[in-house]
């Protein structure tokens, strides 16, 4: 009985937040499966149900097809970064040095800095004739003609990468952070006295113990990348010639660009559901070894 009483409870506690699930996530991820099988354009006409027409569509469109490649090659591309560079930053505050707190202060500003500034920033200082980052490379001899960092085909996608990561390492630097301090001293003036070099420490020691929130990282990392749209819109909107076009941006241009709801939902569909597979096979293996 009083099992009873307090699974009632922790219904009870729990369903202010189940409801906003409810409202905010699964009732229209629910609405845009149910837009994608059908032929509708955003405020013209009526709905005429299509059943998988869109889908079958959808797999024989070639900007689709460069839309999976590019969302792939920059979430491989930006996990390298904000797994890596996140890591060696976090070692290096782990130490005790003057002006620490203040550091890991200064290191929140790309964080906090708003995507509409950062791109407006890009912008202005990658801009070919004018911008910052040709001046200073064409006055210190890198190169010798202006670089167009955005307007290339070859430069634009490595190009944000850099920027997109230089927004999330401060988020990846924080947490790895605070599980590089939950490691006892001891353990490393026990590992010491046992002759283990720098590289040991990390490899027996520190990374077994910071594994789970690596892990965390690259899973939080993998979606927030997969599904970054804003600073690729507000920068180049896909160009130029679709180099730059990721899933997200296209699911965008198709529905409120050439207005084809039905197409961009069941794009949406698809990126949904790839997602929720990939967080149940990173919950049921990845994570459990990480945590062991």
């Amino acid at each position: 009985m009083i099992k009873k009483k307090n699974s009632i409870k922790g219904y009870l506690f729990l369903s202010p937040i189940l409801i906003l699930i409810t409202i905010f996530l699964i009732y229209p991820f629910i609405r845009v499966i149910h837009v994608s099988l059908f032929a509708t354009r955003f405020g013209f006409g009526k709905m005429e149900f299509s059943g998988i027409q869109n889908y079958i569509s959808l797999f024989k469109d070639e900007v689709f097809q460069t839309s999976v490649l590019n969302s792939m090659i920059w979430t491989v591309g930006c996990l390298i970064l904000q797994l890596s560079i996140p890591l060696g930053i976090a070692l290096l505050l782990n130490k005790k040095f003057r002006g620490g707190n203040i550091v890991r202060s200064i290191i929140l500003i790309p964080w906090i800095t708003p995507v509409v500034g950062v791109a407006m920033m890009t912008r202005w200082i990658l801009e070919p004739q004018l911008g910052l980052a040709n001046k200073i490379l064409f006055g210190t001899g890198l190169i010798s003609g202006p670089i167009n960092f955005l307007g290339s085909m070859t430069n634009a996608l490595p190009t944000l990468m850099v920027i997109s990561s230089w927004q999330f390492i401060p988020f990846g630097t924080l947490l790895m952070l605070a599980a590089l301090q939950t490691i006892s001293p001891e353990l490393y003036d026990a590992i010491k006295i046992d002759g283990a070099n720098s590289w040991q420490i990390f490899r027996y020691l520190i990374f077994p113990l910071i594994g789970s929130m690596v892990g965390f990282v690259f899973f939080f990392g993998f979606v927030w990348n997969f599904n970054t749209f804003a600073i690729i819109w507000m920068t180049t909107q896909g160009g130029p010639v679709n180099s730059t076009m990721t899933l997200p941006a296209l699911i965008y241009k198709r529905a409120f660009k050439t207005f084809n709801m039905g197409e961009s939902a069941a794009m949406a569909t698809v990126v949904g559901f790839f997602l929720i597979a990939v967080g149940f096979l990173f919950f049921k293996y990845v994570w459990k070894r990480a945590e062991q």
